[in-house]
């Protein structure tokens, strides 16, 4: 199967329209994939939709120039859930920002835990924060989602606590006792439910303590004790599957949108 190269733009579209490709993506699809005039393309649009596309000027001057085929189809349903995790190596967290985007999360936080240093310094994190967008954007673009997650942090637990955001959120722990497949809410969650994970040493028992005490579920994984980023890819897969984000049919899912 010929491999299709889809690239994201934040406007709305219209059928036989002519959308402009920013730099970079102008770059892959001109110096990187060598796209020509003529060759077909894939344009996901600020709306979810997915339009079959034909490359008209690649090397234009202002970006490449695309133009948009009749009959969209829509993308793959984002979920109402997102993922919280304790900042990690660069390469692990680049894993585990493309494996939540190709699940269809709404939001990934990056945790400041008490197991784990504090949190970068201001200009350290904003530029972590724009290599995890790219990877973001990369992963949409190859799963066909037409949303990317928002990307958040530092957060600590105590911020989230005392925001009120862990409503029908779950915790990750080695120490956890409770299956996560019966400690999950029901479908059709209110705002944006987080599967919490900790750093490679896990949460503090404060954090626990704190998270227990605002109504979460600290549950387990199994006996073995898993790396952080293999927690909350299975973790996470486990909530959405559960909630049909993973089925083969999309309507099964709840019609819930993202806070």
């Amino acid at each position: 199967m010929k491999h299709t190269f889809r690239y994201l733009v934040a406007e709305a579209s219209i059928p036989g329209g002519l959308v402009v490709l920013d730099a970079a993506d102008s770059h892959h699809l001109a110096r990187v994939v060598r796209r020509r005039a003529g060759d077909p393309v894939e344009i996901i649009d600020g709306d979810g939709n997915i339009w079959p596309a034909v490359v008209r000027d690649p090397a234009a001057g202002g970006g490449a120039l695309v133009e948009l085929g009749h009959e969209p189809r829509a993308a793959p349903t984002i979920a109402p859930y997102g993922l919280a995790i304790g900042a990690l190596d660069a390469n692990r967290m680049d894993l585990v920002v493309e494996k939540a985007t190709e699940m269809g999360a709404a939001r990934i936080v990056v945790l400041a835990s008490d197991r784990s240093r504090r949190g970068p310094a201001e200009d350290a994190w904003n530029r972590r924060r724009e290599r995890l967008l790219r990877v973001a954007a990369a992963a949409a673009r190859q799963s066909g989602r037409g949303q990317t997650p928002a990307i958040e942090g530092p957060r600590t637990v105590a911020e989230l606590v005392a925001d009120g955001e862990l409503v029908g959120s779950v915790m990750l722990d080695p120490l956890g006792t409770q299956a996560l497949s019966s400690a999950l809410a029901a479908p059709n969650p209110a705002g944006s439910p987080l599967v919490l994970v900790g750093p490679e040493a896990g949460f503090s028992a404060e954090e626990v303590a704190l998270a227990r005490s605002a109504g979460v579920p600290v549950c387990g994984l199994g006996p073995g004790v898993l790396r952080a980023e293999t927690a909350a890819i299975v973790g996470l897969a486990i909530v959405l599957g559960q909630a049909g984000y993973l089925s083969p049919n999309p309507s099964m899912a709840t019609e819930s949108e993202p806070a």
